[in-house]
């Protein structure tokens, strides 16, 4: 004869079992910063500038992409670690590299190695009065390294 009590036990017993794997699994996944901001810089009275400081969620290359600017001219970035949107303790956290109209990189980085929570990019152009803009972020989402 069938145990209506025994079968509903086991019904239960298998639902709960699905939702607490389903909700572990939820748990394992994190975004990381990487949602593109604007950046823009202007070469007219400094060599260099920087975007502002973002949070370092996790240790995938921060990404550049140069949307606009001067044709035959170019700067060169690299990725600075930091330890607030104040940019104290700032330090070059990567290795450098030129950027033109058309770029996009994936710039590897040792910020979170280097126990900072924040990053920016510091570039530098050796022309003048000439200006460039596009997107960045400071982690990327294919988390490539």
């Amino acid at each position: 004869m069938l145990d209506i009590k025994s079968v509903i036990k086991k019904g239960i017993l298998t639902t709960m079992a699905v939702v607490s794997v389903g909700a572990a699994s939820l748990g394992t996944v994190k975004a990381n910063n990487s949602e593109d901001k604007i950046f823009s810089f202007n070469f007219e009275t400094e060599s260099y500038a920087s975007t502002y400081a973002r949070e370092k969620e996790d240790t995938s290359a921060s990404y550049m992409y140069c949307t606009s600017g001067e044709d035959d001219a170019s700067y060169y970035a690299t990725v600075y670690g930091c330890d607030n949107k104040g940019k104290s303790g700032s330090e070059s956290c990567s290795n450098t590299y030129q950027y033109y109209v058309g770029t996009v990189r994936y710039q590897s980085n040792w910020v979170k190695q280097n126990g900072h929570n924040y990053a920016y990019f510091f570039v530098e152009s050796n022309y003048e009065n000439v200006g460039f803009s596009g997107v960045w972020s400071p982690d990327n989402v294919n988390r490539y390294q």
